[in-house]
């Protein structure tokens, strides 16, 4: 994180504007321990994972980061 953003940072925590409304969880993209990754897929697999993740009611991004953890361990 840059010295901008830091201090960026802490200056909307002072003011209480860094935090989510209470009882909400912070998103993915906000949050400093996750990284957005750009992937090229064939439409087909993108389709069928959509249906997936329609089907057990979580997101793309979740099933993806299981596969993964998966693959590498």
């Amino acid at each position: 994180m840059s010295k901008f953003a830091r201090l960026l940072k802490e200056v909307k925590e002072a003011k209480g504007e860094g935090a989510a409304p209470e009882g909400r969880p912070r998103g993915k993209s906000r949050r400093e321990d996750y990284v957005a990754m750009k992937v090229y897929v064939s439409r087909e697999l993108h389709r069928k994972l959509k249906l997936k993740a329609v089907e057990e009611e979580r997101e793309i991004s979740e099933l993806v980061e299981e596969a993964l953890r998966r693959f590498i361990t």
